[in-house]
């Protein structure tokens, strides 16, 4: 069993931290285990929930090629869990795997800016969602030597989702 402690990043992989994401609902499904000098024992199937099922099987979607059920699932997770940044943050590696990098730099770009505009989110994560929209600036690199990729959008002109 893993144990969390309340100021640890939270093990659904959401950037935040524990007790400002999966704390309380662990700790609603997990009564008679209650917590420890601030930390939860908590077994690893505990802490995937259905926000994570969803979040996941974007990636899933992606590395099988299905880029329109994966870009549906996006739009599914915005609509069911807007308090998060999942929704933002998947749908930016969709227009990615797409090859659109202007749609997908926005995204990264609009992910940070959520998640310095909610609680729980460190630096660090921040950090990386900058740093993701910043690699979509680059040129991508030559398939086998060949001639670098044109840059720009590939056919997606759809704009970030707003965010209340």
């Amino acid at each position: 069993m893993a144990r969390v402690g309340r100021n640890d990043r939270c093990p659904c992989g959401s950037g935040k931290k524990y007790k400002k994401c999966c704390l309380e609902v662990d700790a609603k499904r997990l009564p008679a285990e209650g917590t420890r000098s601030g930390s939860a024992v908590l077994p690893v199937r505990t802490v995937v929930t259905e926000l994570d099922e969803l979040s996941n099987s974007v990636q899933d979607l992606i590395r099988v090629g299905d880029l329109d059920r994966a870009e549906a699932a996006c739009r599914e997770l915005q609509e069911r869990y807007p308090d998060q940044v999942d929704g933002i943050w998947r749908l930016a590696a969709v227009h990615e795997a797409r090859g659109n990098r202007q749609a997908a730099a926005r995204y990264y770009r609009e992910a940070a800016e959520f998640m310095r505009g909610h609680e729980g989110f460190d630096e660090q994560s921040i950090v990386h969602m900058m740093h993701s929209a910043e690699e979509m600036k680059a040129e991508p690199a030559p398939p086998n030597g060949g001639p670098a990729a044109p840059s720009g959008n590939s056919g997606t002109t759809e704009g970030p989702p707003s965010v209340s």
